[in-house]
């Protein structure tokens, strides 16, 4: 029987303030702030992000848009969470990647990048969703659309 990984156990970012970050995860995510006393963290989706201090030479690495985590959001919380995001100044970019996945990037105060997603059974069904919102197909640059 092949080795087999069976869940994401966390990820870890870097943060030049773990206070803000705890804030943003928790107050514009809905994250469970955990209750432990290194590291700081915070549960999001059924996965654990610990937040470690920049310190040393160590610094925020978000690195681009093509690299980000993505959590599962239902449909009729879309909309919401676009407006959610905004009012927390949050940056927000719509984007498809099909008819089948509807989605929104945006990023904590460290620059981490965050995707939420709509995935549909139906192409029909996320389609229409898609067009009722005039969001446009999105790629990465140098990638295939």
């Amino acid at each position: 029987m092949p080795l087999k990984v069976t869940e994401l156990n966390h990820w870890t970012l870097v943060s030049t303030d773990i206070p803000r970050s705890v804030r943003f995860y928790v107050d514009t995510l809905g994250a469970t702030a955990l209750d432990r006393e290194f590291p700081t963290g915070v549960e999001l989706g059924n996965t654990t992000i610990d937040i470690f201090p920049a310190v040393g030479g160590e610094a925020p690495s978000p690195g681009t848009l093509g690299q980000h985590h993505a959590y599962g959001i239902r449909l009729e919380d879309y909309d919401d969470w676009a407006d959610h995001l905004r009012a927390q100044g949050a940056p927000v970019k719509l984007a498809c990647h099909g008819p089948r996945i509807m989605t929104m990037y945006t990023q904590d105060p460290d620059g981490y990048h965050i995707e939420l997603v709509v995935e549909f059974d139906s192409a029909a069904d996320g389609q229409r969703e898609i067009e009722k919102r005039g969001i446009q197909r999105f790629s990465l640059p140098g990638r295939p659309t």
